[in-house]
């Protein structure tokens, strides 16, 4: 008993410590595993990986660590940033044990679990992929070994449940989505040749190529194993099934990957064929409860694929594949009518890698619906070098009959009658070379009375249409239709329509088209415009309306039409675009306008010139290009901006109504992805409150942003010159960078229509006159339109032509400081040329001269945009100014302030000429202050003057009295000598007095004030606004539009 007692105790105790490590291992090797997590997808790829927690466990795979990231997310960067390539609920994986504890090993994982994963790839015109986000590996050392990894794959079982998944080709056209996938495989990776045993259920299996849908929400399963060879990457297949709906499908041989190669022996054939089988593929056949729908009939399908591929070389391997119907027919349950005589016959075989070598031969086609047959034979040969067509089809289809027979999801209505009659045998070189003998084509299509109408879409009415096949062209004689509210009449030429078949090949021909209304709003899908290229759909099943829009939304875009198009209104968005008329030559990516107009609210266009990859901007992401003359006798842009509910503002300005505001407006957005140059020619243009007349200019839309090169125009009385830039990458504060040159522009009308006018100078308001300006500016625009002042940059030169300043308040307090009536009101402005610069939200006055009647003056000075000032006016005023204004104690006060100051200072201003004043002016607009201080005196007192030259007259008449005495004495010569000797004696005499006469006026005056004070002024108004002059000068002459500035990180 005590034995077995102790044995008890000791497997307790043992439990007790193997339960107690496997709670404590995870949180001890718990930082460990996150580390390697982090430090292993940082080192292989390049996209944001994000993922929430992070939990280890023990009991789930005892005696193995479960290791799991919850919530993980990669997302792109660079060209798909934003993109979502994965997400999951969790990424599980199984860890051994073993190689955690032993820190000298890399961690082992043995199993990979992915729980609710959604995939999302996507491939762009140009090949670029999303998936593409492994780091490129550097290559090694010759001799160097590899750099040991933290993490060892030694797969014994993967498992990946409720995926959902798109594949978005847009360079192939090819759509993939998958919706609710489970799969697992099972097998020891760590051997060199395996068995791997694999599942693969999904619930919706989709595949459309182009506009084509071959798999539309397929219920898939695949049960497949493998024997793989690691080493030389090949896949053989084993036992395997493939079931498609009700399609069963097995396939023999291998597919191996070879370092740029796919190389593929693969056979495929169908165990089964009850026609039923074949029937669940077709979109909308495969309906609930398709066990009730009668299928009588066989089939056979078949094919092989063999050879090598390498989509870059566009290296395809050999294949063919057999399609055989026999006397088939099929009847659903719950309609009246069923689909018999169902015949067909088709060999595809492409024997090398050319796909010019492949043949398509149909020579039998037939069916039956209601009591009208089709029949119809095809045969084509060197498809993409020169199509060779041999085809006739002819038939009733009565769509009516054919809602009765056949399940049609999603429409609501569908009737008419298409008919055909045709028949074709050529080739499309004998067509282009226009040897019309050697070409059989003749018949008719038409439709008639054709009612479509599905859900979520306008209904459309095809009154009746016809074309008609004859050797020179297929003409499309009539089209009349009624698409929701618009109307549409076409007609045209197709000149070479076998040029359909061949990839390598342009359709050419004309079209004429005529629409008296035409609202596109009701063709258009309601989605943001992305500001990089994201996918087409969404990966979640939600959203199945969207499946394939990037391949279906794509037309046929191979041709070369000249195009002769009217409407009399059409409806886009907010705007009502009226007698809108085009006529060109259209291409995919080359559209040569000839001419174009229409009539927008009251603006009216004209435009001619060339766009380019119109065709790939619009289904792609491609640059759209192109030059273009653009006309109009009035341009409002107001009504294409948005207002803060996001409509077009309307068109609120015309001929004869008061400009616009910029209330509610917003910013334009210039589209991303445009390069195109606009050379414009405009009678009359509104933008927000100002009108431009006899615009001339060059626009350049590029990256975002607007650029004007060259620009002239008539307005506010004079003209303008306009350069400068618009950048809208950051919408909600687009930048500007902007070069005015105003010319004989009226003070009034400049400031009751420029926000920034108003804010900048405010004394505009009180100046009546004209004037010349020019300034360079730069900023950021708010949401109102109007710049964000904090971040306002101006540098300009302003030139007063005449002008009269009428009741600006601190001028009259300077006047009554100084007791100068004319400085108080009317204070004319002539000429006057002004240096500026605005910068920290403040503007300000470089150092100018100006004088008013008898008063010098240096004015410079800022004031802010909250309009506190902050000036100096130094002032140099004729002494006698002062006195003969000071009448009264009041009018006095500023001259008697003026001489106590200058006593204190010794200095005697009543033997001055001029009086030296500084006015610093501050306070704002509507409550100025002045504060005056005294610099000094200027000038000689004229009675000092007058004085020594009264005692050189003196002098001088003493001696010429005393030469006249001589002069008796000697002869009329030596007396005219004396006379000469005596003036030079005199003259030295009196500039000596008059020197003395100066000085001492000097000394009684006590000269201009020598103080520090002094100095400085005269160094600060004399040196820095010259400096500051000359820079604005200089940034003036270099302006250029078209140079990208800085941002903070100091990119362009």
């Amino acid at each position: 008993m005590k034995v077995a007692k102790k044995i008890a105790i000791g497997l307790l105790i043992l439990l007790v410590v193997v339960i107690g490590a496997a709670a404590a291992l995870p949180f001890i090797f718990k930082d460990k595993l996150h580390k390697v997590a982090i430090e292993e997808i940082n080192k292989t790829i390049n996209a944001k990986v994000d993922f929430g927690s992070v939990s280890l466990t023990l009991f789930r795979s005892f005696p193995n660590f479960s290791f799991s990231l919850r919530d993980f997310s990669v997302t792109g960067i660079d060209d798909f940033e934003g993109i979502p390539l994965a997400s999951g609920e969790s990424v599980d994986f199984t860890v051994d044990l073993l190689s955690i504890l032993n820190g000298g090993n890399p961690v082992r994982i043995q199993s990979v679990h992915l729980e609710k994963p959604k995939i999302n790839i996507l491939v762009l015109e140009d090949g670029r992929a999303n998936y593409d986000i492994a780091k490129p590996s550097e290559a090694p050392e010759p001799e160097a070994e590899a750099p040991p990894t933290n993490v060892e794959v030694k797969l014994k079982k993967y498992s990946i449940a409720g995926a959902d998944i798109v594949y978005d080709d847009r360079s192939g056209g090819t759509y993939v989505n998958i919706e609710q996938l489970n799969h697992e495989g099972s097998g020891n990776f760590s051997l060199d040749v395996m068995d791997l045993e694999t599942h693969t259920d999904m619930a919706a299996f989709t595949v459309q190529q182009g506009a084509i849908p071959y798999l539309k929400k397929a219920k898939t399963t695949l049960d497949a194993n493998f024997l793989i060879d690691q080493i030389n990457s090949k896949y053989t297949l084993k036992d395997n099934k493939l079931v498609i709906n009700e399609f069963e499908l097995s396939a023999d041989g291998f597919v191996q990957m070879l370092e740029e190669d796919i190389n593929m022996d693969l056979t495929f054939s169908t165990p089964q064929n009850d026609f039923k089988q074949l029937w669940s593929l077709i979109p909308n056949a495969y309906i609930q409860g398709y066990e009730n729908v009668k299928a009588d009939g066989k089939f056979e399908f078949s094919g092989q694929a063999k050879g090598t591929y390498n989509g870059e070389k566009e290296q395809y391997p050999a294949f063919d594949i057999h399609i055989g119907v026999d006397n088939a027919k099929v009847k659903y349950p719950d309609l009246p009518l069923g689909i018999t005589n169902i015949q067909a016959l088709v060999d595809i075989k492409s024997p090398s890698s050319s796909f010019d070598d492949m043949t398509i031969n149909a020579p039998r086609f037939n069916l039956r619906i209601g009591k009208n047959p089709i029949k119809a034979r095809f045969t084509l040969e060197t498809p993409i070098s020169d199509p060779d067509v041999d085809a006739d089809v002819e038939g009733v289809l009565n769509l009516a009959e054919l809602m009765q027979a056949f399940p049609m999801e999603g429409y609501e209505q569908l009737s008419g009658i298409i008919s055909a009659d045709v028949t074709a045998q050529t080739r499309l070189s004998y067509i282009e070379q226009q040897d019309y003998e050697r070409v059989n084509m003749a018949g008719d299509m038409t439709i008639n009375q054709l009612k479509y109408k599905s859900s979520g879409m306008p209904a459309v009415l095809i009154r009746n249409a016809a074309m008609n096949f004859t050797p020179k062209h297929v003409g499309i004689e009539q089209f009349d239709a009624q698409l929701g509210k618009s109307d549409l009449q076409a007609s045209g030429t197709i000149d070479n329509i076998l040029a359909y078949f061949s990839p390598k090949k342009t359709m050419t021909g004309n079209m004429r088209v005529r629409s008296r209304y035409f609202d596109a709003n009701e063709w258009l899908t309601s989605t943001e415009p992305a500001a990089t290229p994201a996918p087409a759909t969404s990966v979640t099943p939600e959203t199945e309306s969207a499946e394939g829009e990037a391949a279906a939304e794509r037309p046929f875009d191979r041709f070369d039409f000249t195009l002769d198009g009217e409407a009399g209104e059409i409806i886009y968005e907010d705007y009502h675009i009226k007698n809108a008329a085009v006529k060109g030559n259209v291409k995919p990516n080359r559209m040569e306008i000839q001419s174009l107009g229409a009539v927008i609210g009251d603006s009216d266009i004209k435009a001619d010139g060339l766009v380019t990859n119109a065709f790939d901007y619009l289904y792609g992401d491609a640059v759209l290009g192109g030059d273009i003359n653009l006309s109009s006798k009035l341009l409002n842009l107001n009504q294409f901006m948005t207002s803060e509910e996001g409509a077009a503002a309307p068109a609120a300005t015309t001929a004869t109504q008061a400009p616009a505001t910029t209330e509610g407006l917003e910013p334009i957005v210039v589209p991303a992805n445009i390069d195109m140059r606009i050379n414009a020619d405009i009678r009359k243009l509104i933008y927000t409150n100002m009108e431009l007349n006899d615009l001339r200019g060059t626009l350049v839309v590029k990256d975002q942003a607007v650029v004007l090169d060259e620009t002239t125009a008539k307005t506010l009385g004079g003209s303008i010159g306009l350069a400068g830039s618009y950048d809208s990458k950051d919408k909600d504060n687009p930048g500007f960078s902007m070069k005015f040159d105003l010319n004989k522009m009226d003070f009034q009308k400049a400031f009751n229509t420029f926000n920034s006018f108003q804010k900048l100078a405010p004394i505009g308001k009180f100046i009546e006159g004209i004037f010349n300006t020019s300034l360079i500016m730069d900023g950021k625009l708010g949401k109102d339109l109007m710049p964000q002042y904090n971040t306002l940059n101006v540098q300009g030169f302003l030139q007063t032509i005449n002008g009269v300043v009428k009741g600006f308040k601190p001028l009259q307090s300077v006047g009554n400081a100084l007791n100068v009536d004319y400085l108080k009101d009317n204070l004319k402005l002539e000429n006057t040329k002004n240096w500026f610069e605005v910068k920290n939200g403040a503007l300000e006055l470089k150092d100018f001269d100006y004088k008013v009647k008898d008063i010098a003056m240096t004015i410079g000075g800022k004031h802010a945009i909250s309009q506190d000032m902050d000036y100096h006016i130094k002032t140099r005023i004729p002494r006698k100014l002062l006195e003969s204004n000071a009448v009264g104690a009041a009018a006095g006060s500023a001259l008697n302030a003026l001489q106590g100051e200058a006593s204190k200072l010794g200095i005697n201003l009543k033997q001055s000429e001029f009086v030296n004043v500084m006015v610093n002016l501050t306070g704002n607009i509507t409550n100025p202050k002045v504060k005056l201080k005294l610099l000094g005196g200027e000038g000689e007192e004229k009675s000092v003057v007058e004085a020594a030259k009264d005692e050189a007259k003196q002098q001088l008449q003493q001696k010429l009295d005393e030469g006249k005495t001589k002069a008796k004495e000697t002869a009329t010569k030596a007396v005219d000598s004396a006379k000469t000797v005596v003036k030079k004696e005199v003259d030295k005499a009196a500039e000596d007095l008059t020197k003395k006469a100066k000085e001492a006026a000097k000394d009684k005056i006590g000269g201009v004030l020598d103080s520090t004070a002094q100095k400085k002024v005269d160094k600060v108004l004399e040196g820095a606004g010259k400096e500051g002059t000359d820079k604005i000068k200089e940034n003036l002459d270099k302006f250029n539009p078209f140079k990208k500035k800085k941002d903070k990180d100091g990119n362009k």
